[in-house]
């Protein structure tokens, strides 16, 4: 199911109108604890609220804080190369950020959630639409196979930021995706992030392009292959291919959530297939996606 497929006789996003975007001043107390998350004061911001980009690495559509012991990993799409989102490490826990083209008047959010909610569940995973400190977010588990066969559920949490004529989509796996804690870093990084859309019309759903950082690309090619020629010379030593680990990003590539149904199979795709679960847990009844 295309996640973010294009409904038909969709209009292209209209061109903006010529104004000056105001960041209001962040109101008192912790967002999401004390008050009400509001994007506008708190972030993610858009670059027409918050222009002083300096300091932030440069992914193009997205402009990033640079987190002292952060790591970052660009996801590619098969074929093409393009790069279609990030994967930033905090710890133990994972965020995959990728943004896509909104309308002007209307968020997105609203309208994806039963999307995802049913695609997880499709996927033989279990999803539920609880209030979290950004808003509704989904709580998942999805389903893989652990080093020793057997079936093993790992959390994710699907957050979503309606942005002016952009739509923010955040995975998070890890211990960040059921312990609001350890997702407080996560969330700090957030409130840092800038998104800069650009001015042409886009259709509703279309995954904006991130560009990478010069040399990176290339950096990350050859990490890939040194890699690569590692692991196929283990195996050759051991005599065996070596076991396949469920990783903490798998939430990401299941059928029915793909980060770049828009435009093709995300890198991985496939690469850990949800298996068929008889015994699954199923979605708890929600008004959301039921």
């Amino acid at each position: 199911m295309a996640l973010f497929g294009r409904k038909k006789r969709e209009p292209l996003t209209e061109e903006p109108e010529d104004l000056d975007a105001v960041r209001p001043e962040p109101a008192e107390g912790e967002p999401g604890v004390d008050r009400a998350w509001d994007r506008a004061g708190d972030g993610p911001y858009d670059v027409a609220e918050w222009p002083e980009l300096d300091g932030r690495i440069d992914l193009g559509a997205l402009r990033l804080p640079a987190v002292p012991g952060m790591q970052m990993r660009l996801d590619l799409e098969q074929g093409s190369g393009r790069v279609v989102g990030a994967t930033l490490g905090f710890g133990a826990s994972q965020a995959q950020l990728q943004v896509f083209a909104a309308p002007r008047t209307l968020g997105l959010w609203d309208e994806l959630r039963p999307d995802i909610a049913r695609g997880l569940v499709e996927a033989g995973g279990a999803a539920e639409v609880v209030q979290g400190v950004l808003g509704k977010e989904i709580r998942a588990r999805m389903p893989g196979r652990a080093p020793d066969g057997r079936v093993a559920f790992q959390p994710a949490r699907f957050l979503g930021i309606d942005g002016p004529r952009w739509f923010l989509r955040v995975v998070v796996n890890g211990p960040a995706a059921t312990d609001d804690a350890q997702l407080r870093p996560i969330l700090t990084f957030l409130r840092g992030t800038v998104v800069r859309r650009g001015d042409e019309p886009r259709p509703p759903r279309e995954l904006l392009e991130l560009t990478a950082p010069e040399g990176v690309v290339e950096a990350a090619a050859k990490q890939a292959q040194a890699r690569r020629e590692a692991a196929q010379k283990a195996a050759a030593e051991q005599g065996a291919r070596p076991t396949q680990v469920l990783r903490s990003a798998d939430a990401t590539a299941v059928s029915g959530v793909s980060p770049s149904a828009p435009t093709g199979p995300p890198a991985d795709a496939g690469r850990h297939r949800p298996p068929e679960v008889p015994d699954a847990p199923k979605a708890p009844s929600n008004p959301e996606f039921t």
